[in-house]
C-alpha cells in the first residue's frame, strides 16, 4: 500500500492515530517514572539532598570573608564572579557538631525566587532521580525539628526544601529587631 493510499484510508488512519496515541502515552509514563532530579551531598558525615532545579551552581568554597556579629551558621561572604554570596554552614541548624569545612568543601549556590545563598557541603556526590516518595525523616535526622527537612529518600539522603529553608526565621535579617 502506498503512503497516499494509507493516509486516504479512514481505517488505516484510525489505526495509525491509535498507535501514535499509545506511543505518546508510553513516553509520558517513561518521563514521569524518572522522578525529580536531586543533588546529593555530604555534610558532617550524613547525606543530604536538594532539588537540583534550586541549585544554580556548584563550585569550590574558596576564600570566605568572615562577618562580625553573625550567628555561627553564617560563615561569611564569598565573591562569585563579582556577586557577594552569603555562605551558610547548616551544621548548627541541623544540630550537628560544629566543624571547620574541609579543604575540599564545595559551595552550593541555591536560588529561590530573587534570593541566593551558598550552602557549604563537605563534598558533592551526584545528581540523580528518585522514583519513590520521601519517607518522613526521623527526629534525629531532622535536627532540632526544622521544618525544611522534607524526608528521607530511598538512598537514605535527608531531603531539604530550599523554599522552607529560605523562610527559616533564623535566616531572616531584621535590622529593626537587631537595633541597627
Amino acid at each position: 500500500m502506498e503512503l497516499r493510499e494509507l493516509l486516504d484510508n479512514p481505517e488505516a488512519w484510525a489505526i495509525l492515530s491509535e498507535r501514535a496515541r499509545a506511543l505518546a502515552l508510553q513516553e509520558e509514563v517513561a518521563v514521569g517514572d524518572l522522578g525529580a532530579a536531586t543533588l546529593t551531598f555530604h555534610l558532617g558525615g550524613s547525606r543530604y539532598s536538594l532539588p537540583a532545579m534550586a541549585v544554580r551552581e556548584v563550585q569550590p568554597l574558596g576564600h570566605c570573608t568572615p562577618l562580625p556579629a553573625v550567628p555561627p551558621f553564617v560563615l561569611g561572604l564569598v565573591n562569585v564572579r563579582g556577586r557577594l554570596i552569603t555562605a551558610l554552614d547548616l551544621r548548627p541548624l541541623l544540630g550537628l557538631p560544629a566543624e571547620t569545612p574541609p579543604p575540599t568543601a564545595m559551595l552550593l549556590i541555591v536560588s529561590v525566587a530573587d534570593s541566593e545563598i551558598g550552602l557549604v557541603a563537605d563534598s558533592v556526590l551526584a545528581v540523580s532521580r528518585h522514583l519513590a516518595e520521601l519517607v518522613p525523616a526521623p527526629s534525629t535526622a531532622a535536627g532540632r525539628g526544622v521544618a525544611w527537612v522534607r524526608g528521607v529518600d530511598p538512598e537514605l539522603s535527608i531531603h531539604l526544601d530550599p523554599e522552607l529553608l529560605f523562610a527559616e526565621p533564623a535566616l531572616v535579617v531584621n535590622a529593626e529587631a537587631a537595633g541597627l
